[in-house]
């Protein structure tokens, strides 16, 4: 199913590709204001040659539905998107279209609508401690769009939609895809908490496809309500995430409760699958603990390349312990039930996999490139990273394992029988 719905995102935004850029630039400017599919279209010229010089301007002109085109330029301003419409940068080919408000607003781009928001095909300057998003139940989709930390100074996130709303009110929807996320940090000093991409709540959200950055945060948090109630499913698909250097020391990717969480168990549902992303620390920074941190919920670990990412020098923190993956709750959370396979997971410092103690299921960890083709040493039978198992839990279930990288091949398993590795690798296609 969620191959399926990928293939279907992915088509759409191609369509919708497609056109935004196959009409000239000429036949936008000589358009003006019109009707495009019923809905006005409003073009944004900072020279004069169209119905308005300022982006917020055209917002404002814009009917609710409507689409706001704006021509290459810098625009000192800080937007709010308070109806639903779509924003595009056209004509990138001659320049870029750059939002860059000189002053520090707390949020670059607000959107406050919970009617559908599009942006697409612009650069946003972040000086605040907020690029693009907003509370509550919005729907936005952010498609090709740059966010850059200018002389970043507080703690935030490039993109944010948080919904910690009562369950009654709609939930939101957050998309982030093919975009180019970079939080400036210089290197894994002392700076903000600013995390990359942040999707917290009453949410169903897809962060496909992203490269992100020197973040001060997680490269990537998924987070559930403040209440640690409702119900939170997200997919993190194919994104390239390096340099995320977690003030905290938690993880590239992290997925559970706002930090420090409240004096209550969770009774939150909810779906996270983080699939084939690459994750990286090329600077070899003590920062992160771990490339993913997944403290809560049910989902796939699957597909993802972790390869030397928590090094000798990564030390334990208030909400995980070092690993490439780690699964489970230092708060006393119910079990987390993450399935963790087909993943390369090499070259990392203390553990490949690390389960917490209230891990008391055993979890299925089996298909896995270890770094070596005798396995993951530990709890398993070779040298290659990892699996380490903290008092209390159940040992993962990592046989078979792949002898050679799978992310990207087929893989070859060494199993205890024929069978499973036959069922790996059918798994596998």
């Amino acid at each position: 199913m969620i191959r399926r719905y990928f293939v279907t995102l992915i088509t759409a935004i191609a369509l919708v590709s497609s056109k935004s850029e196959s009409a000239p630039t000429q036949s936008i400017v000589s358009a003006g204001l019109r009707n495009e599919g019923g809905h006005r279209t409003v073009l944004v010229d900072p020279a004069g040659g169209g119905d308005s010089i300022t982006i917020q301007g055209g917002i404002d002109m814009a009917p609710p539905g409507g689409r706001v085109r704006v021509l290459p330029g810098t625009y000192d301003e800080a937007l709010v998107i308070a109806k639903g419409l779509t924003l595009e940068g056209v004509g990138r080919h001659r320049a870029p279209v750059i939002i860059a408000a000189s002053g520090k607003p707390n949020v670059a781009v607000l959107v406050t609508a919970s009617q559908p928001v599009t942006i697409r095909n612009v650069t946003v300057h972040s000086r605040g401690a907020n690029g693009i998003g907003g509370q509550g139940a919005l729907d936005l989709t952010v498609e090709r769009v740059t966010v850059l930390a200018i002389e970043p100074s507080a703690a935030g996130n490039l993109i944010v939609v948080l919904n910690n709303s009562d369950s009654r009110v709609p939930r939101a929807s957050l998309v982030v895809v093919d975009s180019h996320l970079d939080g400036a940090i210089a290197g894994p000093a002392s700076f903000p908490q600013t995390f990359g991409i942040r999707a917290g709540g009453d949410i169903d959200a897809s962060l496909v496809g992203n490269e992100i950055r020197r973040v001060g945060g997680a490269c990537i948090f998924v987070s559930l309500r403040a209440d640690l109630t409702g119900a939170t499913n997200v997919d993190v698909m194919n994104n390239d995430v390096d340099e995320c250097y977690p003030t905290g020391r938690v993880a590239s990717i992290l997925v559970g409760p706002g930090f420090p969480p409240p004096s209550l168990s969770p009774t939150a549902t909810g779906t996270v699958n983080v699939i084939g992303n690459r994750i990286a620390n090329t600077t070899r920074a003590c920062r992160p603990a771990s490339a993913i941190s997944f403290e809560y919920f049910s989902g796939r670990i699957e597909r993802n390349q972790i390869v030397g990412v928590v090094q000798d020098c990564a030390l334990a923190t208030p909400r995980n312990l070092p690993a490439a993956i780690w699964v489970g709750s230092l708060y006393g959370f119910p079990p987390a039930t993450p399935v963790v396979r087909y993943n390369d997971i090499a070259g990392n410092f203390h553990a490949g996999l690390r389960v917490a103690a209230q891990q008391k299921s055993a979890i299925d960890a089996t298909c896995n490139w270890w770094g070596s083709a005798t396995g993951p040493s530990g709890e398993g039978p070779g040298t290659g990273d990892a699996v380490i198992v903290e008092t209390g839990a159940a040992t993962p279930r990592f046989i078979p394992f792949a002898t050679r990288p799978v992310t990207e091949t087929e893989g070859q398993f060494e199993g205890e029988d024929a069978s499973e590795s036959e069922r790996c690798a059918g798994d596998s296609d």
